[in-house]
């Protein structure tokens, strides 16, 4: 219609041309109205759009992590706990590092709700999200899938950051470095467990041990016995 309305102004610009004047602008007139309806849906339809996918893009992470903590519950508990504990270490150290950088005093839900609306917050999630399903996941594809899809979002989130070097620490370092030490701190668990088991094993005291004696030779009867005849049978 925008187009179709140009051309009708085009046609006629002056007042000699091989369209009437006049018709072409009572035309135009009468299709304004249709124009500037289009246009109107259109940026109603953009603004919608947008809007729904800011919605998206704020709830999404977390059904996302929600089935993946339960996917991984349910194949392999040892990664299951190592991603919890790395979500609690760098959900508390990324507060931490927000919270030194503002200005006190600082309302707790405020603090919170920043801290929440940052994009490399999300990102981290993302992250150790995909090293949990890569540590987990049998298939290459998946892997490759999974990691490409978290590598895009710290991208994202460390370019669109306001402060670059803040965006990058949480979306990367503090994950990076809760993960590791989330699987440190297992393996020191494990270790102490298997110490205790080696300990109690060691304390058990160890039964008396009688050896056997192989008598040599047939048993012989005593002298002092009396024979009893066997019956018969049949």
């Amino acid at each position: 219609m925008v187009f179709v309305y140009g051309a009708l102004l085009a046609a006629a610009p002056g007042d000699e041309s091989f369209l009437d004047a006049g018709w072409t602008s009572s035309a135009a007139e009468r299709l304004h109205p249709y124009g500037a309806a289009v246009a109107e849906s259109w940026a109603t339809f953009v603004q919608d759009t947008a809007h729904v996918t800011a919605w998206i893009r704020a709830v999404a992470h977390w059904p996302l992590m929600a089935l993946t903590l339960l996917w991984l519950a349910h194949r392999r508990q040892g990664v299951y706990v190592r991603g919890a504990i790395a979500l609690l270490l760098s959900s508390s150290a990324g507060l931490a590092v927000f919270a030194s950088l503002q200005s006190f005093p600082v309302r707790e839900v405020s603090l919170v709700r920043d801290y929440l609306a940052l994009p490399g917050v999300h990102a981290s999630w993302y992250l150790l999200m995909a090293l949990a399903v890569v540590a987990t996941a049998a298939k290459v594809r998946a892997r490759v899938a999974v990691m490409v899809l978290a590598l895009s979002a710290v991208a994202g989130a460390v370019l669109t950051a306001e402060h670059h070097l803040l965006g990058a620490l949480l979306a990367v370092g503090a994950p990076l470095l809760a993960w590791y030490a989330a699987g440190h701190l297992q393996d020191r668990d494990r270790v102490r467990r298997r110490s205790a088991v080696d300990a109690s094993h060691a304390a058990e005291p160890e039964a008396d041990v009688v050896p056997f004696r192989h008598r040599g030779g047939a048993v012989e009867p005593r002298a002092d016995a009396d024979l009893v005849p066997l019956r018969q049978a049949g």
